[in-house]
This record gives structure tokens, C-alpha cells and sequence, in this order.
């Protein structure tokens, strides 16, 4: 972990990250986003607004997903919601009465997919796939069905860094 310790850089508009580097949300600034951020913060973010029995981390479902799409779509995949690791995970339904915060949302992920080499919009079979895991996660998780298992933040964490990697050298 980098740890910086020059306030100045953390203005009214930043949060601290895990890796100590200040990201302004006005700024949006590409070299203040790391794949080590991303990986450490979604890990700990937990989908459905952490409704569920166990903590469903939003780094365990980019992994899920990206898993399920061509290999030409799988580095987008896995970074679908990278934005959440700076701004949290909002539930769709909010996100449908909340259009502004759609937009700052898309204008990050724009900024997310630049540095990291992938389009955005999303394709969409990427689309399909997120949407295909509503469904699978209900299924498991609600209704039992145990076709997924809760990951830990350790392991959502690793698994995501690692595909990450095998994705940036291929």
C-alpha cells in the first residue's frame, strides 16, 4: 500500500483511497485510479445494498461476469462497475430516479475505460451478462438454489487482481 501523506492533495471533492492517493470526483483525474483501488474497494462493497445473508461483494460479481463473456469483452466485464469503487454501489432503482447521478457515474466509467483500454459503453453482451446474474444471484442466494457461494473480501480481492492480470497480459 502507497500511503501519502501531503494533505493538500485531498480537497472538499476527494476521498482518500486505500492506496492513500486522493481522488477528486470533480476532476476525475485517470492517473489517481489504480487497478489496486478498484480491486480493494469493490471487494468491500456489497451488492443489493448488503441485503442478503452474506457479504456479496460487487468484486466477486465482475469476476462472476467477466467469467461468461467472449475474451474479447472480458476485461470490460470485469471492470463494469469499476466506478462503484469510487462512488459505492447504488441500486438500479435509485440509479432510474437519480439521472444525474447516472451521468457522473457514465462520465467516471468513460474516464475508467480510457485508462484501461476498454470502450464504453458497455457491449452488449457484457449488458446481458450483468442482467443474467440478477437472475443467478436471486437464485442462489434467495431462493438457495447454491449454485454460488459467498467469497470472502480476501478472495474476491484476489481472484479479481489475478484475472485482471491474466487479462492485461493476453
Amino acid at each position: 500500500m502507497i500511503l501519502i501523506t501531503d494533505h493538500s492533495l485531498f480537497t472538499e471533492n476527494a476521498i482518500r483511497t486505500y492506496t492513500g492517493k486522493s481522488f477528486d470526483l470533480k476532476i476525475m483525474d485517470p492517473d489517481s485510479i489504480c487497478i489496486e483501488d478498484i480491486a480493494h474497494a469493490l471487494s468491500h462493497t456489497s451488492r443489493y445494498a448488503g441485503h442478503l445473508e452474506d457479504h456479496y461483494s460487487v468484486a466477486q460479481h465482475s469476476v462472476l461476469v467477466a467469467q461468461n463473456v467472449s475474451g474479447k469483452n472480458c476485461l470490460a466485464a470485469l471492470l463494469h462497475d469499476a466506478s462503484e469503487a469510487y462512488l459505492g454501489d447504488m441500486p438500479s432503482p435509485f440509479k432510474k430516479i437519480m439521472p444525474e447521478f447516472r451521468s457522473f457515474e457514465d462520465k467516471l466509467m468513460l474516464v475508467i475505460a480510457e485508462k484501461f483500454g476498454f470502450n464504453f459503453p458497455l457491449h452488449p453482451e457484457i449488458q446481458e451478462w450483468d442482467r443474467n446474474f440478477l437472475e443467478i444471484e436471486w437464485e442462489s442466494f434467495i431462493l438457495k438454489a447454491n449454485t454460488l457461494d459467498y467469497w470472502s473480501p480476501e478472495k474476491s480481492k484476489q481472484r479479481f487482481l489475478e484475472m485482471f492480470e491474466r487479462l492485461r497480459i493476453n
